[in-house]
């Protein structure tokens, strides 16, 4: 790197993008084929942190090495189904009120065979651990969890609850006692990276550690992506859409590129109210003057398309939820009907101050605010560009789906996130987790759903956008529904 480190001294009023492509270029060639049997692995973070699989919530690289190295009941598959964990198989009862799990005959990596009673405890523990943060409101249906004889594990619930093996398999799930897991990894601290191996049992019972590694570090997504290209890596995980530019600056091959088509959250969310955000109809006109299309080309991504509703209108369970009235209208006709809503209102009370949009760091950040900044002004509003740390007035919500439940959506719009709410949705929503039926639920959840999307708290713009770097011959790496490539299978034929 001293090179190019070098080189940046005289970028001088270059911007730091064009900065990255020319230190790119000199890195270029350096590359090499992979190893599968020493696969090496970069997640980004914006801000790198010590791994901690403790941490609540967990940090992108954490929660990868939490899923390696602590199994949970159920986990997720190298195509993103639920697939076993700690348990083998589990059954589910005619009335949707009990899971119960019969245990793999399993050890924890300090040796100790792992056992129901201890299962039951932590994950207990665990539960009460997620209670604090994003899980809460699905944690609220489990009544408890219980050993059985033997090796069984039953989880009890208040409601039905369809979508509890998706939530038990996501990584803050995973079990550990003491600070060991019980695997199918065991990692071991290299400098800033860790490096984790399979584990198996022998014969014996002993813990035999497979000879191919999986090294992971955490860094920004320009150093990710030089390291790659220096040939230092086989595998950048982690991207999303404000680092996106730099790829074409990187000069990547499209087909090292993969995209995960996850569904999710992307859009704004207003967390303010004050005189001109209260109005229902002053959010309307926001959302209907952003051009989606033009937004999302800026960014020439054909794996990325628009939304316009709160739930993705492919999700199976979702019952039919009519779009705005405006979406099938031209933009040109919805600006200047937005442009006579803005008008009207300032007539009445007066000139708008400026609309403070947090928005990421990144250039991708750059590039959405140009796009939206646009659109306002075409409708007479003015908006800044601040960090989400800093106060503001509405906010990019840019998250994936734990669950395939429209619950899931509605909770990252309620009262417990913005002033701009409906406490009539919550109750919709709670009502339809406690419902008995499956159809009880779908009504209550289409109910919530349609009160959301009236009042316009959050304005959909498109899916999450989540893609990865791989090297040509990488193993065990397959786009996903859910985003996640769990290290457990990566250099390892999985077809």
């Amino acid at each position: 790197m001293d090179c190019a480190e070098s080189h940046c001294v005289y970028c001088g009023a270059m911007t730091r993008i064009l900065c990255f492509a020319a230190i790119i270029m000199l890195l270029a060639g350096c590359a090499e084929g992979v190893d599968n049997s020493r696969v090496r692995v970069d997640i980004i973070e914006s801000r790198p942190r010590p791994f901690s699989i403790a941490a609540i919530p967990l940090p992108l690289a954490s929660a990868y090495l939490r899923g390696a190295t602590a199994q949970g009941l159920v986990a997720f598959d190298s195509k993103g189904r639920v697939a076993p964990g700690l348990a083998n198989r589990w059954i589910v009862t005619d009335d949707g009120l009990s899971y119960i799990f019969r245990l793999n005959k399993t050890r924890w990596n300090d040796g100790r065979e792992v056992t129901s009673g201890e299962v039951a405890d932590l994950l207990t523990s665990r539960i009460r651990e997620l209670r604090k943060g994003r899980f809460n409101s699905e944690l609220a249906v489990i009544d408890r969890v219980v050993p059985m004889t033997g090796k069984v594990v039953e989880v009890r619930l208040k409601a039905p609850m369809p979508y509890l093996l998706e939530m038990l398999a996501q990584p803050e799930f995973g079990l550990a006692r003491k600070g060991f897991g019980s695997g199918p990894m065991q990692a071991e601290k290299r400098g800033d990276a860790m490096q984790l191996r399979l584990r198996s049992l022998d014969d014996d019972g002993k813990s035999v550690l497979d000879p191919e590694t999986v090294t992971i570090r955490s860094s920004p997504a320009s150093l990710a992506l030089a390291r790659y290209l220096e040939g230092q890596s086989d595998l950048v995980e982690g991207g999303r859409f404000e680092d996106f530019p730099l790829l074409e600056a990187a000069q990547i091959n499209a087909g090292e590129i993969h995209f995960d088509p996850v569904p999710g959250l992307f859009g704004l969310l207003f967390v303010e109210g004050g005189p001109f955000l209260s109005s229902r109809e002053n959010r309307d006109a926001i959302a209907m003057a952003i051009d989606r299309p033009k937004l999302l080309t800026a960014f020439d991504i054909m794996a990325w398309r628009e939304a316009l509703t709160l739930v993705p209108e492919s999700l199976p369970n979702r019952l039919s939820i009519p779009r705005p009235d405006w979406a099938a209208g031209q933009i040109d006709t919805r600006k200047a009907t937005a442009k006579r809503t803005i008008e009207g209102w300032e007539n009445s009370n007066g000139q708008v101050r400026p609309l403070r949009v947090a928005l990421p760091r990144g250039y991708g950040g750059r590039i959405f605010f140009a796009r939206l900044r646009a659109d306002m002004a075409s409708i007479g509003l003015e908006v800044e560009r601040v960090t989400i740390d800093r106060p503001h007035d509405l906010r990019l919500i840019d998250r994936t789906a734990d669950q395939s439940s429209p619950a899931w959506y509605m909770d990252q719009l309620s009262c417990t996130v913005s002033v701009i709410c409906s406490r009539d949705a919550d109750r919709l929503v709670y009502e339809a987790r406690m419902a008995t039926t499956i159809e009880a639920r779908a009504d209550l959840l289409a109910q919530a759903e349609t009160e959301l999307q009236d009042m316009r708290n959050f304005i959909p713009i498109a899916n999450p956008l989540r893609w990865s770097v791989a090297r040509p011959g990488l193993l065990g790496h397959v786009s996903n529904g859910r985003g996640w490539h769990l290290l457990q299978y990566l250099g390892r034929d999985t077809t």
